[in-house]
């Protein structure tokens, strides 16, 4: 049977045109070489671009933690809770579980907490000479962000976080309910305590960012193609074969960056490798009569408050439930309900978002070659950090591509570990 598919030919081929696989297709195109990005959607509309808008360089804190098992059930079980599970989904996730509770040993969290810190002391490296060279800084905006505790509680639980940041050189300050109301005025006398990351900073739209990446990509010559990959495979001359329904990419390397969606992608490049989702939520409310400076994150809430325009964007929860399409609505309205309790002057909802979060069970990306094929690097699971970790993984995947050295230790992130 004759394969009728088109066949195109570039240096390196990169799956997935999100935050992640843009930049590397940025990095790789400023090393020279020819690059194609296939992506399933249209540009700006990965789950990067529904985030909280934060460039999160403070967020070496993971999930996994010592006392979160037992805490586990009565998240489950509130009704006033950022955490959910779909039920339908959860047997496929139990490895995956069993995974994550073993990463919440207190060696393997501060193990964990030192690798993240590592890499995102990197991140502005590797963003900012995308940002310089697609004329892109009319979409940041740098005012520091907000970390706000409601309860003396709920501070005192976070005092060997705040401290675990501190010791990795993460700048902060801790400030009073008094400083917090100076920043931020319109916030009800609600907070107890609060923590300001000076260095970080807004994204003006996260989506619009990525588009502008992408035309910069394709106006410097480089392709981007919407197909769905069904297969990635070698192509018995030292190549790797891209298929999609309708062509088929030969490339010297290629790069998968499809985030949750790399899964059906992984059993031949890379094993038992345990990719999951965990499914985020953001609302949009009406912000014409209450104003925010900067992002605000509600600690004990799970959720960031983000000013765009004459909205406020509301992003966190976590579910547990793959890449099933169906809303929460019981999320949906947490954020809103506890959002106003924040700003009680916001208006109505205008829209709401769904987005499926790579997590890996040691809240590590992976960044590497495939233990199956040198050619293919594999380059996902940021889970919440994918926007601020998007610039710095395209620069090491493309020294990787490039094969020269990197000036930090990768074998945290190596595809390797699981094996």
């Amino acid at each position: 049977m004759t394969d009728s598919r088109e066949k195109k030919q570039y240096d390196v081929a990169v799956i997935g045109g999100g935050m992640v696989g843009i930049s590397s297709a940025l990095w790789l195109q400023k090393s020279g070489y020819s690059v194609c990005v296939i992506e399933r959607n249209s540009s700006g509309n990965s789950t990067a671009s529904g985030s909280a808008c934060t460039f999160a360089d403070y967020a070496c804190i993971p999930i996994n933690s010592p006392s979160l098992p037992f805490k586990v059930p009565a998240l489950v079980l509130s009704k006033d809770s950022p955490f959910a599970i779909k039920w339908n989904y959860i047997y496929r996730m139990l490895p995956w579980l069993g995974q994550f509770v073993s990463h919440c040993r207190p060696k393997e969290v501060t193990r964990i907490i030192d690798a993240l810190a590592i890499l995102l002391s990197k991140a502005e490296s590797g963003l900012m000479p995308l940002i310089e060279d697609t004329g892109a800084q009319d979409l940041i905006q740098r005012r520091g962000c907000l970390y706000l505790y409601n309860t003396e509680k709920g501070y005192e639980a976070a005092i060997s976080d705040i401290q675990a940041r501190q010791e990795r050189g993460v700048s902060l300050c801790e400030i009073e309910a008094g400083e917090v109301y100076e920043m931020e005025p319109e916030l009800a006398k609600v907070f107890y305590k609060g923590v300001f990351f000076d260095k970080s900073f807004q994204f003006l739209y996260p989506g619009k960012l990525i588009e502008r990446f992408t035309e910069h990509f394709v106006s410097q010559g480089g392709a981007y193609v919407h197909e769905h990959v069904e297969t990635i495979e070698n192509s018995g001359d030292d190549n790797v074969r891209v298929l999609c329904a309708n062509t088929e990419f030969v490339a010297k390397k290629s790069v998968v960056a499809a985030g949750a969606h790399a899964l059906s992608l992984l059993p031949s490049l890379a094993g038992k490798m345990p990719l999951d989702t965990e499914r985020g939520y953001h609302i949009m409310l009406n912000a014409q009569t209450s104003v925010l400076n900067r992002p605000v994150g509600w600690a004990e809430k799970g959720f960031y408050m983000t000013p765009l325009g004459d909205q406020v964007r509301i992003a966190g929860t976590v579910e547990l439930g793959g890449l099933q399409k169906g809303y929460t609505n019981n999320l949906l309205d947490y954020l809103e309900r506890t959002a106003k309790k924040a700003l009680p002057d916001l208006g109505q909802r205008q829209s709401e978002w769904l987005g499926f979060r790579p997590s890996m069970p040691d809240a590590l990306p992976v960044i590497g070659c495939s233990p199956h094929n040198r050619n293919i690097i594999l380059a996902f699971g940021h889970q919440h950090i994918g926007l601020t970790l998007g610039g710095i993984t395209g620069k090491i995947v493309s020294s990787i591509v490039k094969e020269s050295e990197v000036s930090f230790d990768l074998s945290p992130f190596s595809p390797k570990r699981f094996s």
